[in-house]
């Protein structure tokens, strides 16, 4: 299985890994989301810019209401989601769990897929090719020496 991602020049000028996904709202509408791809980000968390379209929500209750990065502490608000991707077979496989939004829009611009859904797959962030991918079987990698 492959999904694939893309290297996208954000506002700042700068070009990251990114993904498309889709999100299923409360009223079971599945909207389409750009998510950062970062290998340290333990938690996947949506950005407060999305947070309208997820209303209204099914919030967690959990002790822990600040995520720290390194722009320092951000509150969020811990829900219960399901993200959607598109393999490149154009099947879609879908990925259900607690996952956090960011309440202030300062956090973060774009929403971040953390490893709590990345260490499900082999992931690919391959800026001279410009590959980014999720791999897991049947697909594989393998590095080689020229």
């Amino acid at each position: 299985m492959r999904v694939n991602g893309r290297w996208l020049r954000c506002d700042d000028g700068v070009v990251r890994p990114t993904l498309q996904a889709f999100v299923l709202t409360a009223d079971e509408a599945w909207v389409e989301l750009t998510f950062l791809l970062d290998g340290g980000a333990d938690k996947t968390v949506f950005s407060a810019r999305f947070l309208n379209q997820l209303l209204p929500l099914q919030t967690i209750q959990r002790k822990s209401t600040r995520l720290a990065g390194i722009g320092g502490l951000a509150r969020f608000i811990e829900i219960e989601i399901s993200i959607g991707f598109t393999r490149d077979d154009r099947q879609s496989i879908t990925v259900r769990g607690p996952f956090a939004v960011f309440v202030d829009v300062e956090s973060a611009d774009l929403s971040v897929l953390g490893r709590d859904v990345t260490d499900n797959f082999s992931v690919i962030y391959d800026y001279p090719n410009r590959v980014v991918a999720l791999l897991a079987l049947p697909h594989t990698y393998e590095i080689k020496t020229r």
